[in-house]
């Protein structure tokens, strides 16, 4: 039997898209604040974005 839903630690269009802004930020020469992040992509809050910036260092896609 095949499990349901989405692969646990799939790569989504969210954490894509925070993975992006992610790395604009560091390309343009500041420090990734979550806040920023929750803005460009469209997040409720910090939080969202913090839980999302996890998600990806333990993909580990972000090394800090």
């Amino acid at each position: 039997m095949l499990p349901r839903g989405r692969p646990k630690n799939a790569m989504t269009a969210r954490r894509k898209e925070v993975l992006e802004a992610y790395a604009d930020a560091i390309a343009e020469g500041y420090t990734p604040s979550l806040a920023r992040i929750a803005r460009v992509c469209g997040l409720h809050d910090y939080r969202d974005a913090r839980r999302i910036v996890g998600d990806l260092r333990r993909l580990g896609a972000v090394a800090i």
